[in-house]
């Protein structure tokens, strides 16, 4: 029963939070008189000091990770974003201009570098593409998010690109017993979600146990006219075959559709107070030119489906084979103003592969890992067929060309890999090493002029010519990838670890071929060939170092950490002055250093009371000038910060409990970065403050709020293309405003 006097308590309190906020909502609407406005919604979270938000291993290859009530309380209002829970783990930004993490225009930045070379797994499994893919899961699913910033183990990170680090989802199995959780959610910018969960329990008494979910979410854009939805839905099953097999089987459900949000540039972000909601046109003018920015020319929309399985087999006692296969695909379609036309580019990849691993324990302090994985991903990127349209006066789109159409292989996968831990008395040693060998496609682009609109499959019917100065073979890149990792735990309170680690990154292929078609009279003119544009691009190789010391006594935990990186092949984008100052194109020469101090800590002052926080110093600069294709002058870029890469991040918070009320705090600090290579375009820092607060009802029924961006802070969050952009022009996006959400939620 719910006791309608603490109801009555609860909504008294945010009542008093919200009193005389003023309300920021959609352009067209921004009264207090929808109910969805005055009635945002929340997270239902274990705020409690008891229960563990987030912790780092002491292990020999450090991880952080994000438990299940971390998970609740950071994942944010939607509880759907994989990034959004890795806000407060130190040397990490998370990047959106929307509140509730639904936009593709997001990014994430750790210690210096984008996402763009994260490794994004699921069970240890890269299931989805390389482009094209949102977030699969609701994070209710999610039991927990390990997050590695330096070195991985071997058999950690399996993926294409790893050089910047690794996200790893790990699901909640089917439970043991019958349970059912629900939630029902409303916030600002007209924000709703339902999302519902049922464990059968165990069903035999061979341990069947199954369990369904299904979520919806929709939310207007904050900035203008335009919305977003999605919709989910996830079965998962659990069987033990006898005594020595048992089987996980998962499959998931997605689909997005939403309204782009429209980047800033420079100068506008200069002028917040007057720019900060701009987007896209929200009526149509008549004017072809202007109408290609009206809000519904950019768009997207993604359906995925995703299936993995683990199966496990006891070979003996300590001894275990595994075999992981999975498989996606994406269909997806995605409208963009490019230039004075509308750009429609589909997109439509299967992803299938699988991960065979031998676990083995030998004696009592020798553990061994070895497996392979194998991969195929079909493209994009590159994009194989993009079309253009004009926009005319009724308002419709008339069809005016292709803008690409190729033909390009699968990008192909081998990683064969080790890794042995070996415990000798209060020291812990473990090592390993992985071979990458990543075949890229052959690629071969065709002549568009007078190709007819009509789909992929049937424009080959209309006989396309070749181009023959856009045609790439396939080639290997092969790497080695090595770790080594030491912890020592002095007493039970001082520990101490090192750990060495490679990783690698893919090169990047996709812009440096849409670069080329886009402008391939202009490149030709200059003797510039795809071919000699894709030889620019090199798999980026780092080298990563951290050291660090723990110190856990009496609630008390302190964790600093220094991290050291080199990076060599680095890719950069660059518009060579030599070539007209208009042609851009990438090329991986860059050789850039990382370097800095973490400082993780927690102190559980008592049982209603804990506090954690971070800070991180450090600077990410390029080792040299970077040359130009031309042979010109080389850009001045030695010495430079990074851009995107602040040097200074703070982050910290409470855990407050007190009776049936729970509620936590949490600050975040964002140093100065920059737009560019060259230092010319600042963006000055951020503080935001968010509230979170929950109430039990009953035992099994919360209440619960957050309040994102308390103080309405107007800041710059995404900046875009990230690290890799030298002297062209950079995409901004404003983080969102304050937000208001509250969640009810059940447990039976």
């Amino acid at each position: 029963m719910i006791n309608s006097n603490k109801y009555a308590a609860f909504l008294a309190a945010v009542a008093a939070i919200i009193a005389g906020a003023p309300n920021v909502g959609n352009a067209a609407d921004n009264s207090l008189n929808s109910a969805d406005n005055i009635l945002p919604e929340m997270i239902v979270s274990e705020i409690s000091p008891g229960s563990e938000l987030m912790f780092s291993s002491p292990q020999p290859t450090p991880k952080s990770t994000i438990t299940k009530a971390g998970l609740n309380l950071f994942g944010g209002p939607a509880q759907t974003s994989m990034y959004a829970p890795l806000d407060l783990v130190p040397s990490v930004i998370v990047e959106s201009p929307d509140p509730y993490g639904l936009s593709t225009n997001r990014n994430i930045n750790i210690r210096g570098k984008t996402d763009f070379h994260m490794t994004k797994n699921v069970e240890g499994l890269p299931l989805t593409g390389i482009v094209g893919s949102v977030d699969l899961f609701d994070l209710e699913n999610i039991k927990q998010v390990d997050v590695y910033r330096g070195g991985v183990p071997s058999n950690v990170g399996l993926g294409i690109s790893n050089a910047t680090g690794v996200i790893d989802q790990r699901l909640l199995a089917p439970q043991d017993k019958f349970g059912f959780s629900g939630k029902q959610s409303f916030g600002s910018f007209d924000f709703r979600r339902t999302f519902v969960r049922v464990d059968t329990g165990n069903l035999s008494e061979s341990g069947t146990k199954i369990f369904m979910s299904a979520s919806t979410i929709a939310a207007d854009k904050w900035t203008g006219t335009g919305d977003q939805s999605r919709n989910n839905a996830m079965f998962g099953v659990s069987q033990q075959l006898g005594d020595r097999i048992k089987v996980d089987f998962n499959v998931v459900y997605n689909k997005f559709e939403g309204n782009i949000y429209r980047a800033l540039n420079y100068g506008q972000t200069q002028t917040l107070q007057s720019t900060y909601k701009f987007d896209y046109n929200t009526s149509l003018t008549g004017v072809a030119a202007t109408d290609v920015n009206y809000y519904n020319f950019n768009r997207v929309k993604y359906e995925n489906y995703g299936a993995l399985a683990n199966v496990e087999v006891k070979l003996a006692e300590g001894h275990n084979l595994v075999f992981k296969p999975y498989y996606s695909k994406n269909n997806g379609v995605q409208y963009s103003a490019s230039g004075s036309n509308v750009q429609i580019w589909n997109q439509e990849n299967d992803n299938v592969g699988g991960v065979l691993e031998y676990k083995g324990r030998y004696g009592t302090s020798t553990d061994l890992i070895a497996g392979y994985w194998l991969q195929s991903m079909a493209p994009p990127p590159p994009p194989t067929d993009q079309t253009k349209y004009t926009v005319t006066a009724n308002g419709t789109l008339a069809f005016t060309g292709w803008a690409t159409l190729a033909k390009i292989d699968n990008f192909i996968a081998n990683s064969p890999y080790f890794q042995v831990t070996q415990t000798i008395g209060k020291t812990v040693v473990s090592g390993g090493v992985r071979y990458m060998d990543l075949g890229t496609p052959k690629m071969q682009y065709y002549n568009t002029a007078g190709l007819p609109n009509v789909s992929y499959d049937a424009v080959w019917a209309y006989n396309p010519t070749l181009d023959t100065n856009a045609a790439v073979p396939g080639k290997h890149y092969r790497e080695f990838l090595p770790n080594l990792g030491i912890q020592h735990a002095f007493n039970t309170e001082w520990s101490t670890s090192a750990s060495y680690g490679r990783k690698f990154g893919r090169p990047d292929w996709g812009p440096q071929a849409s670069n080329f078609i886009s402008n391939e009279a202009a490149f030709l003119a200059k003797g510039i060939t795809l071919q000699r544009l894709v030889n620019l691009v090199k798999p980026e190789l780092s080298d990563t170092i951290d050291l660090s010391v723990r110190y856990e006594s009496r609630g008390l935990t302190v964790i600093p950490t220094l991290f050291a990186a080199k990076n060599q092949n680095r890719q950069v984008l660059v518009i060579d002055p030599t070539l007209g100052g208009t042609l851009a194109y990438y090329q991986g020469t860059a050789k850039t250093t990382q370097r800095g101090v973490e400082l993780e800590v927690g102190y559980q002052i008592d049982k209603s009371l804990s506090i954690f926080g971070s800070g991180t110093l450090a600077s990410a600069t390029y080792d040299e000038d970077t040359p130009t294709l031309s042979g010109g002058a080389a850009l001045s870029t030695k010495g430079k910060q990074i851009p995107n890469a602040p040097k200074t991040m703070l982050k910290g918070g409470f855990a407050y409990r007190r009776g049936d009320l729970a509620m936590s705090p949490v600050v975040r600090y964002i140093g100065q970065r920059y737009g560019d290579s060259a230092q010319t375009k600042p963006v000055d820092g951020y503080t935001v403050f968010d509230f979170n607060a929950s109430y039990d009802l009953s035992r099994d029924v919360r209440l619960g709020m957050a309040v994102l961006n308390l103080f309405d802070r107007r800041y710059i969050s995404v900046i875009s293309p990230n690290d890799s952009n030298l002297n062209a022009a950079t995409s901004y996006y404003a983080g969102a405003p304050r937000t208001v959400a509250i969640t009810l939620g059940a447990k039976f």
